[in-house]
C-alpha cells in the first residue's frame, strides 16, 4: 500500500495549481524531497480514509476556503501588531 500511495503522490507533485502539490512544494524545501513523498502518500491516506469514513467526495474547492481563512487569519494578526506598535492600520 506504502508504494502504491508514494506513486499516486509522486505524480501529484507534477501537477500544478493543486492544494496537495503546493504543500509538497513546502515540505520539500524544510525536509527534503523522499522526506516530503512519504508525508504526502501519508496526507492522501488520511484524505481517503476521511472520503470512506463520511462517504463524501473530494473536494478542491475546500482546501481554497481553508486558505482564505488562513490569509485572513495572517491579516487580522499582523495588522493587530502593528497596533501594538503604534502604527495606524487602515483596511483596503
Amino acid at each position: 500500500m506504502k508504494r502504491i500511495l508514494c506513486e499516486v503522490a509522486w505524480s501529484i507533485t507534477r501537477m500544478r495549481n493543486t492544494y496537495l502539490s503546493n504543500w509538497y512544494w513546502k515540505i520539500k524545501q524544510r525536509r527534503g524531497g523522499k522526506r516530503a513523498i512519504v508525508a504526502l502518500a501519508r496526507k492522501l491516506l488520511v484524505i481517503i480514509y476521511t472520503m470512506l469514513r463520511d462517504g463524501t467526495d473530494f473536494d478542491e474547492a475546500a482546501f481554497e476556503i481553508a486558505k482564505a481563512k488562513q490569509e485572513m487569519f495572517k491579516v487580522k494578526r499582523i495588522m493587530a501588531e502593528a497596533k501594538k506598535l503604534g502604527l495606524t492600520v487602515t483596511e483596503s
